[in-house]
């Protein structure tokens, strides 16, 4: 009896042991017929993932875009809400109603400001590129001509050498003018896109309304999660990270866009002063190439010399000692003075943050690269610090923390 029920449970087990030899092999084999259909399919598979892809960044597009619009007119917002509150105890009282009517001064200002662009500024841009583009081959003709009469007098030098080599030079720009009227007449018949550009522009405006109406509201839930997923001194350091990095990036962002402004318009004020062509399309490249740290306002400069070269050049000379003058007084008295030391890195650091920052985002890079860059410098330094501390208590070897007679010493940074 014994026996039998040793063999039994043998033969149960045996059974046991079949049975999962059999699924194991069934998923093997799925599995393997499974990786031949996707190989034998990749290409559609692939499409599929980009298919995906492009759907879920389009929708998630305006909701960047609304993060974006509402981080930028935050500071703006918060100044006419302060206004708003000191003008009377009636908003005082009513901080809802505040808030509203502070956001609606906000893009009343954004929105008029686009209308004026769209009506008055876009057109005579548009005028001053095609009349740029028409007559290049003309000015080209003129200026080496000035360059052959000039030239021809000095026996030494070969005027077309010059002409040829002033010529290479140009013919960037001389295909850039060449193609903008089809540019201009491609961007003006693509409905389609410019359509779901606004549309997605448009959505963003009242996401970013709501979240500037809501932002303590959506701030407390993030807080909540934070504290319920971690302990309550990582959450406390973490948030305090956050609100040091927002600082930075705002301090940032805001200065630059305020003192780019004012430079594009000091630009175009002075160019129109000494009547340099295209003025408005020379201060234009000067602001918004004044955004990127360093090297900005000599990306900013060339052109302008370029342009003005080509149509005037005894003028381009006058040209380049305003922009230089011009550069100097941001660079030592209006810069500063807006900006402050808001990102505390070296012109080393600054140049490696524009150059990494164009070279993996392109232009957009080279000026959020120097925040990101400080926000790195900043949470580095301070943990080689700690390392630093942990391991030499005592016996400083480089006398970092140690105070001499009184006096504070250098962290490492």
């Amino acid at each position: 009896m014994k026996k039998i029920d040793i063999f039994r449970r043998n033969r149960n087990d045996q059974d046991k042991l079949l049975g999962k030899i059999s699924i194991y092999l069934f998923f093997v084999a799925a599995a393997l017929i499974l990786f031949e259909k996707i190989i034998g399919n990749l290409p559609g598979i692939g499409g599929s993932i980009t298919t995906a892809a492009d759907y879920l960044k389009s929708l998630c597009l305006p909701f960047i875009m609304g993060f974006a619009i509402a981080y930028v007119m935050n500071p703006l917002m918060k100044f006419f809400e302060r206004l708003l509150k000191k003008s009377g105890s009636f908003f005082e009282r009513r901080p809802k109603t505040t808030r509203t009517l502070a956001i609606l001064i906000n893009y009343t200002i954004i929105i008029g400001g686009t209308v004026w662009i769209v009506i008055y500024l876009l057109p005579e841009i548009r005028d001053s590129i095609m009349a740029f583009a028409t007559n290049i081959s003309v000015y080209s003709e003129a200026m080496n001509m000035r360059i052959q009469t000039i030239f021809d007098q000095i026996d030494f030098i070969d005027s077309k050498d010059v002409n040829n080599v002033i010529n290479r030079i140009l013919t960037p720009i001389k295909d850039i003018s060449e193609n903008a009227p089809e540019i201009l007449e491609t961007l003006a018949s693509n409905i389609y896109v410019f359509g779901r550009v606004t549309l997605q522009f448009v959505m963003a405006i009242f996401i970013a309304f709501y979240m500037l109406l809501d932002k303590e509201r959506f701030g407390k839930k993030v807080h909540k999660g934070i504290y319920a997923f971690t302990s309550r001194e990582k959450a406390e350091r973490f948030l305090k990270n956050i609100h040091r990095v927002h600082l930075l990036f705002q301090n940032f962002i805001v200065g630059k866009a305020i003192d780019s402004l004012i430079i594009g318009i000091l630009a175009m004020i002075g160019l129109t002063i000494i009547k340099a062509p295209f003025p408005l399309i020379l201060s234009l490249i000067i602001g918004v190439t004044n955004m990127i740290p360093y090297f900005g306002p000599f990306i900013g400069a060339i052109p302008a010399i370029l342009i003005t070269l080509l149509i005037d050049p005894p003028l381009a000379i006058v040209v380049g000692i305003f922009i230089l003058i011009l550069q100097q007084f941001d660079g030592n008295y209006l810069g500063p003075k807006i900006l402050g030391n808001s990102v505390d890195l070296s012109p080393l650091w600054i140049i490696l943050a524009v150059l990494i920052g164009g070279a993996v985002m392109g232009p957009p890079g080279m000026f959020i690269g120097v925040p990101i860059f400080a926000t790195i410098k900043t949470f580095g330094g301070e943990y080689i610090n700690r390392k630093y501390e942990k391991k030499y208590p005592v016996n400083d070897p480089m006398g970092l923390f140690k105070a001499s007679d009184g006096e504070d010493t250098d962290e490492i940074s």
